[in-house]
C-alpha cells in the first residue's frame, strides 16, 4: 500500500491535512512590501511635501510683507518729515503755539524730532533744522512773509531756514 506523505503532515492550527497553506498565510512573503504598505508609504511622503511647500510659501510670504511693510514706512516717514516743514512754511502767526520764533522753533524742532520716535522701526535719523531768520529775537512775532520765505538753506535777514533732514541708518 502506497503511503501520501502530505496526508501525514497536519497542520498544528486546526489539524487539517492542507498544512502548506495555512503556513502560508500565517507567515507572509516577507521579500517585499504590500500594496497597502507601498501606498501608506507613498501617502506619507507626499503629505511630507505638501507640508514642505506650505512652509516655504508661509516664509516667502512674511518676507515679503515685512520687505513691503518697511519700505511703505520709509515712505510714510519721509512724507511726514515734508509735511512738517511745509507746516512750519504756512504756521499761521495768530497762532499762539508759534506765534514767536522761539516758539516756532521749539514747536517745529520738537514735531520733526518725534518722527524718529514714530518711525523708529525704520532706523530713521533727524536732525530739524528751524532757524529764525538772522537778526531776530526769541520774542520777535513770526510774520506770513518771512514764514512762506523759509528755505533749507541757512538762515538769512526775513528769511528762515525750515529743513527736517533724515537718514536712514543701515
Amino acid at each position: 500500500m502506497a503511503t501520501d506523505t502530505t496526508a501525514a503532515v497536519l497542520c498544528a492550527r486546526c489539524n487539517c491535512p492542507n498544512s502548506r497553506r495555512h503556513e502560508r498565510r500565517a507567515h507572509p512573503d516577507e521579500r517585499g512590501l504590500t500594496t497597502l504598505e507601498w501606498l501608506l508609504i507613498v501617502a506619507a511622503v507626499a503629505g511630507l511635501a505638501a507640508l514642505a511647500v506650505v512652509l516655504v510659501q508661509n516664509v516667502v510670504d512674511d518676507t515679503a510683507e515685512q520687505l513691503g511693510g518697511a519700505s511703505a514706512r520709509e515712505t510714510a516717514a519721509n512724507v511726514a518729515a515734508d509735511t512738517v516743514v511745509r507746516e512750519s512754511m504756512t504756521a499761521q502767526p495768530s497762532d499762539a503755539r508759534f506765534n514767536t520764533w522761539q516758539k516756532w522753533e521749539l514747536y517745529f524742532t520738537a514735531r520733526c524730532e518725534r518722527l524718529e520716535i514714530l518711525y523708529s522701526d525704520t532706523n530713521l535719523s533727524v536732525t530739524p533744522r528751524f532757524v529764525r531768520p538772522s537778526g531776530k529775537r526769541d520774542t520777535d512775532p513770526t510774520s506770513i512773509g518771512e514764514l512762506n520765505a523759509a528755505t533749507k538753506e541757512a538762515p538769512a535777514a526775513n528769511k528762515p531756514q525750515a529743513s527736517c533732514d533724515r537718514t536712514t541708518d543701515a
